[in-house]
């Protein structure tokens, strides 16, 4: 796999939105792509650490709380 293949991909899912969009105007084009990445990373991690939320949240960057919260929010 190479680096290129997420953004790629990712470029791949904007173009296609901004073509759907017929005209409209886009707003929250971030919060978008970040509700749909970000719950996919975590059960990600999540699963590989066999849900141990401490190691989860260090090997994400965030903190165990901020984990919590966004586990919940995703219902993960």
């Amino acid at each position: 796999m190479s680096s290129m293949d997420l953004p790629a991909c990712i470029n791949a899912k904007l173009d296609r939105y901004f073509e759907q969009l017929d005209g409209e105007q886009a707003s929250g084009v971030h919060k978008m792509v970040t509700n749909e990445v970000e719950p996919i990373v975590i059960k990600f991690v999540l699963d590989r650490v066999n849900h141990n939320q401490s190691e989860a949240s260090r090997i994400l960057g965030i903190n165990r709380g901020t984990l919590k919260k966004k586990i919940e929010l995703y219902k993960l």
